[in-house]
């Protein structure tokens, strides 16, 4: 994985650690919008339209509110469920990845210089404990990433390369 992301990267620019990650928000909006289908259509067969419809609103505020996270700053990876986060010996890159998981394109990069500080916090999703890396930037922003239990691992490595 690590080659073909090399492969997007400028040839002296090595990866030193890198997590599938899920944008804060990004999770939560595709579960509500699918259970207010489901619940929906749970009641009344009828109101499957009516639920999905208050599932994709209620939806859509939670990814809106990570998007505009994101946009403020400069990390924007448009409507994506899960993304590359890697570490470079000079930037942090976000990878687009494919339905397969492989990463498939470069959505954006912040130099390293711009991180005020990052850390290994927990975020909770629907009753679940997750880690979740967030960085902060030198312009205050902070932008969240959360991290399955079986990619923990590596979203610790990436807090300790940008410690390093």
């Amino acid at each position: 994985m690590t080659q073909k992301c090399a492969a997007m990267l400028d040839t002296s620019e090595t990866i030193v650690a890198a997590a599938k990650v899920m944008p804060r928000g990004a999770t939560q909006e595709m579960i509500l919008s699918a259970a207010g289908a489901v619940a929906g259509g749970t009641v009344a067969p009828a109101a499957a339209g009516v639920g999905a419809v208050l599932g994709s609103a209620a939806g859509q505020g939670v990814g809106d509110a990570g998007r505009d996270e994101r946009t403020e700053a400069g990390m924007d990876v448009g409507g994506a469920q899960q993304v590359l986060l890697a570490v470079t010996d000079r930037r942090v890159v976000l990878f687009a990845v494919s339905a397969f998981g492989k990463p498939k394109e470069l959505t954006t990069a912040v130099d390293r210089t711009r991180i005020r500080s990052v850390a290994l916090g927990e975020a909770k999703l629907f009753g679940q404990t997750m880690a979740e890396v967030v960085i902060t930037l030198d312009t205050g922003a902070e932008v969240g990433f959360g991290a399955a239990k079986v990619h923990r691992r590596d979203a610790e490595a990436v807090v300790v390369a940008l410690h390093a």
